[in-house]
């Protein structure tokens, strides 16, 4: 079902850094345009000290299997080891579209550095996470059987196809459990999605090791790495035993990350970098289906990332 967006600026992590990334640019040609009309020496790669960067691209991501509790009143339960996927978007125009920036899975990082090597960066990954449906899955805890009743009222559209040609397999639901019960994740038992996203907002502190510079200061290769941590906003798109809905953004938990690429640069200020970020990410207090409904999971990820940049 497709429900009404309930955000505001102030919560939404992608204009907010949308409106940064816009204003960095900004003083980017505005410095380009300074150096040409002064006659400024000609910039050499490998002079980054003060000076800032800032690059956009994309990821792939895969996720480790993750134990999923749900909580709310009259219930407390945990599905086991369930298994997730990104959600790429398909290759189409989204990917320039300025007005539609936000869909694809994306990473934004500004990076400040303190001497030719040393950075600070803060910026977003913008990831997607989707629980896979038709899985069999363990699962223990307890159930009220008035929680299905009352959810069997008000269904959600994704899950009244399944509720009323196989009433059995929600009742399964009620209850207790002990872990040894295996249940398949269909939509009138669960649908779990951090697809709008899973946001991870990061601050690192990196290295830049230099591996090849050309004679001419313009070229270079270089080798990346920084650790570092953060908050994760999630909106997260629930429907549990039945009800739910589309979330607003929601500070969810916590992530913390170590990121490795290589790094070309070219024409004395752009540069092209593939790298992979692997981390573990804890998410505590996830909006489900309203009210004081919630859920938590931590579990691994890993990205690969493909970015082009500009140096100030």
């Amino acid at each position: 079902m497709s429900l009404e967006r309930k955000t505001s600026f102030f919560w939404a992590p992608n204009s907010i850094l949308f409106f940064v990334f816009f204003i960095g640019f900004f003083f980017v040609f505005g410095s380009v345009s300074a150096e040409e009309e002064g006659g400024a020496a000609p910039y050499h790669v490998g002079n980054r000290k003060g000076k800032w960067t800032l690059q956009w691209g994309y990821n792939r991501s895969n996720y480790t299997q993750s134990d999923i509790n749900f909580r709310g009143p009259g219930y407390h339960y945990t599905y086991k080891s369930v298994d997730a996927k990104d959600k790429p978007e398909r290759v189409s125009a989204v990917y320039i579209d300025p007005t539609k920036f936000e869909i694809p899975q994306y990473n934004l990082k500004a990076s400040y550095f303190f001497s030719d090597h040393f950075f600070l960066a803060f910026g977003q990954d913008h990831m997607k996470y989707v629980v896979t449906q038709g899985q069999p899955v363990a699962y223990s805890g307890y159930v009220d059987p008035l929680v299905i009743q009352k959810n069997n009222l008000h269904p959600a559209i994704e899950s009244i196809a399944f509720q009323y040609l196989f009433p059995g397999h929600i009742a399964q639901m009620a209850g207790y459990h002990g872990g040894e019960e295996v249940i398949t994740l269909t939509p009138d038992i669960l649908k779990f999605e951090h697809t709008d996203g899973l946001n991870f907002l990061f601050l690192d502190a990196g290295y830049l090791i230099p591996l090849w510079t050309a004679a001419n200061g313009e070229s270079a290769l270089s080798w990346v790495s920084s650790v570092g941590g953060g908050m994760v906003v999630c909106r997260t798109d629930a429907r549990v035993m039945g009800k739910g809905q589309n979330n607003n953004f929601h500070i969810s938990g916590y992530g913390v990350s170590a990121y490795t690429a290589g790094r070309y640069e070219f024409m004395k200020t752009y540069f092209l970098e593939l790298g992979a970020k692997a981390g573990y990410i804890d998410l505590t207090d996830i909006l489900t289906s309203g009210g004081s409904n919630r859920a938590s999971q931590n579990f691994g990820f890993i990205e690969l990332v493909f970015s082009g940049g500009i140096a100030i």
